[in-house]
């Protein structure tokens, strides 16, 4: 781990200015890849998961849920705060999250 908070440190203190785009086009990929790799076992009926940059709808990007069920090869999840498409008014008034089905790439464990 030493090598790891050395290179905190050079990022912190200006060390590695020059190489800033090579470390984060590395990081994507290496992210990119890690997602595409994962599979529905990866994830358990409770578990947190935050939406990432793979996901198609936007502003769903950053959004917190619940991990609620599984299918074949996708999770279902239900939204923190529910938006947009992704929200139901019930008779009472309250906002609700549907259960969502989506691709374990999209989403990353909390």
């Amino acid at each position: 781990m030493t090598n790891l908070w050395t290179l905190f440190e050079d990022i912190e203190n200006g060390n590695l200015d020059n190489n800033l785009d090579e470390i984060s086009a590395a990081i994507k990929k290496r992210q990119t890849a890690k997602r595409t790799t994962r599979t529905k076992g990866d994830f358990g009926i409770g578990q947190r998961v935050r939406f990432n940059s793979m996901c198609g709808t936007k502003y769903l990007v950053g959004s917190t849920g619940t991990v609620v069920g599984m299918r074949r090869t996708k999770i279902v999840v239900t939204l923190d705060k529910p938006m947009g498409r992704f929200s139901r008014i019930t008779s009472d008034g309250t906002v609700i999250s549907p259960e969502i089905v989506v691709p374990v790439s999209i989403v990353d464990p909390e």
